[in-house]
């Protein structure tokens, strides 16, 4: 079985990547017109399928985006393949990578390398199948409703789902990576991603008092407020240690090793060394992205003071 009832009307199906499971979650809200969120890449897609046969679905209303990057939306247009009868639910801003992700591949074949082949073809959708989100609008799926909760700063297009009934936040990336193991969340900061608005997503999920929480990396907890206080500690913390090495001068190098100085959590995300290096460094590389760019704007505001 890939699928399990998290509570009422939501469930979590685990697609296999290339044999292994706990990598993606994938969320079902069932009710009369149902909607599965984030299929993940084609390669995951007949894990996603199979969920949907396992819980008796025959028919499917929207295929809901988190956000597009490909590891969660791009095997949106196989999805839609099999389910031709349902919309891709996404965030305007994320509309045109949808129906052309030529630029968004790209980006990705570059940042990922090698790996980007494991993520399957990535092709574009028909527009009128794309149905665009609005902030705080309500899904209603016919005997389930979701909120669409926008919630920027991983992506500037990332969104969150609300189940008001039974208090179930289902997230993108939004509010970093779950360690069953350890039950700590690390942060995921890949560029392009602005602290600040994340920061201000999290307060807005914290507001709603959820009790459960979804992470699509990977799996649900029941201490919902909790985990989402902690992460934004902890992301917090990143920024500033971030911020201070970048303005020390340090590489990344540097920046990693400071990182395990002052942040201990992060040595129980991975058992080694290497591997805690390999996952960390994209998210170190996006927060100094961001420092060396609120640098630049703060010189140019010091120059436009004194002319």
């Amino acid at each position: 079985m890939l699928t399990q009832q998290i509570l009422g009307p939501v469930y979590l199906v685990d697609s296999p990547y290339y044999g292994s499971q706990g990598v993606l979650g994938t969320y079902v809200v069932k009710g009369g017109e149902p909607i599965l969120i984030d299929p993940g890449p084609m390669s995951q897609v007949p894990g996603a399928l199979e969920g949907l046969r396992e819980l008796g679905i025959e028919q499917l209303r929207y295929v809901g985006l988190t956000h597009i990057h490909l590891d969660h939306g791009g095997g949106a247009w196989k999805m839609i393949e099999a389910h031709p009868e349902a919309d891709v639910y996404s965030h305007p801003k994320a509309v045109e990578h949808l129906v052309d992700p030529s630029r968004l591949a790209a980006s990705a074949k570059q940042f990922f390398g090698p790996a980007f082949e494991k993520y399957g073809e990535v092709r574009g959708l028909n527009p009128m199948k794309i149905q665009e989100s609005k902030d705080g609008e309500i899904l209603d799926l016919l005997g389930a409703t979701l909120k669409v909760i926008w919630t920027p700063g991983h992506a500037s297009h990332g969104q969150s789902f609300w189940e008001p009934d039974y208090r179930i936040i289902i997230l993108g990336d939004c509010g970093g990576s779950f360690s069953k193991r350890s039950g700590n969340v690390f942060p995921i900061t890949p560029p392009p991603f602005n602290p600040e608005k994340a920061l201000q997503s999290l307060e807005k999920l914290i507001s709603l008092r959820p009790e459960i929480i979804c992470y699509s990396h990977f799996g649900y907890s029941y201490d919902a407020v909790k985990k989402l206080t902690f992460y934004k500690g902890e992301l917090e913390t990143w920024v500033e240690v971030v911020e201070s090495g970048v303005r020390e001068g340090l590489d990344l190098n540097g920046i990693w090793e400071l990182l395990k100085e002052q942040d201990p959590l992060l040595r129980l995300s991975i058992d080694d060394d290497d591997g805690r290096r390999r996952t960390a460094i994209p998210n170190i590389i996006g927060l100094v992205e961001y420092t060396k760019w609120k640098i630049k704007e703060e010189n140019a505001r010091k120059l436009e003071s004194i002319k």
